[in-house]
């Protein structure tokens, strides 16, 4: 009687312990639960499928995306091998950053030993040896902005020419524009903010390439901790609408979301999770949301479509799609 009368206790108890857990809500189970959890709230069951396969397709660009994954942590070197995996067959044409490529405090110096540690040593695998594009996050600001961009200037794979600037790769008659820029800036000084969007706005207005992708380190919407950035989605939306982007990639939330809202143009890609690994959801207008590690793997086509696919750290595709307004009548190749 004593036993079951305990084991009631032990059940009541641990019934309240979960009802103060969610009582909580969402913004303090995030903080609780740090940077290594891989709790996803109101998610569908997400199984692993075969990899759509585009490395055989020489008409079609493709770019790895990650984020936020210059920590040091476990997650960083568990996405590093599953990118080197995929990568062997895939072989991707640049590798994308949406930003905080050092943790805590950027680097000091273009000689920093972080680029050797965090960077050089960590993605070495000789199917990683393509360009990477990167884009500053609030962590680099910490540091050298100076630095990151002369380091450039001796190591041709990293691509950072200033903090904001444009490059467009091509796979035959596909071309991707890629248009990078500084948000810690935007969302932080006046005048930077009206220089990069003017620069911005008039740069999307000549391109002819086939792909218009802007990528930038803050979200312009999420479900995450961060949540939509509102003077991103004022002032820096309109635009995207407005000279037909594609997609808007970003980091900054430290796990993956894919959000197509109805009030935007252009599709949402949320790829933080290189490094650092938080508790994340589901919201109104999300396609797929992930945690605990994981890249985006994106194969711009030559009929203006995107493929997405979302990689986790044990490189299992958990998701795939057809992004955008040309989705209809597309299917990929499913290897």
């Amino acid at each position: 009687m004593q036993m079951k009368i305990a084991a009631a206790i032990v059940a009541l108890l641990a019934l309240g312990a979960c009802i103060q857990w969610q009582s909580l809500g969402y913004y303090s189970r995030v903080i609780l639960d740090g940077e290594n959890s891989r709790a996803i709230e109101d998610a569908p069951p997400l199984r692993a499928r075969p990899l759509c396969s585009f490395g055989g397709d020489s008409t079609c660009v493709r770019l790895f995306v990650v984020g936020d994954w210059g920590s040091g942590m476990p997650t960083q070197f568990a996405v590093a091998r599953a990118m080197a995996l995929v990568a062997r067959t895939e072989r991707p044409h640049a590798v994308v950053s949406t930003g905080d490529n050092f943790y805590p405090s950027g680097v000091s110096s273009a000689q920093d030993p972080l680029f050797r540690a965090r960077w050089e040593q960590v993605y070495a695998d000789s199917a990683l040896l393509v360009p990477w594009i990167i884009a500053l996050g609030n962590h680099d600001h910490r540091g050298s902005i100076e630095a990151q961009i002369a380091y450039g200037r001796q190591n041709r794979r990293w691509y950072l020419p200033a903090p904001y600037y444009a490059v467009t790769l091509t796979a035959a008659q596909t071309a991707v524009a890629l248009f990078v820029l500084d948000t810690d800036e935007l969302l932080s000084d006046r005048a930077s903010r009206r220089r990069q969007l003017r620069w911005l706005d008039s740069a999307l207005a000549v391109t002819t390439a086939t792909v218009k992708i802007v990528i930038g380190h803050h979200p312009l919407r999420s479900y995450g901790l961060y949540g939509d950035t509102k003077l991103l989605v004022e002032q820096l939306k309109p635009i995207l609408d407005r000279r037909g982007v594609m997609l808007y990639l970003c980091g900054h939330d430290h796990d993956v979301q894919i959000i197509e809202h109805p009030g935007d143009r252009f599709v949402c890609v949320v790829s933080g999770n290189g490094g650092k690994s938080r508790r994340t959801r589901y919201g109104a207008f999300t396609k797929v949301a992930w945690t605990g590690g994981g890249f985006v793997y994106l194969a711009c086509r030559a009929d203006t479509a995107v493929v997405a696919q979302v990689v986790t750290a044990d490189a299992r595709a958990i998701w795939c799609d057809t992004l955008g307004v040309h989705r209809q009548g597309l299917e990929p190749r499913t290897r």
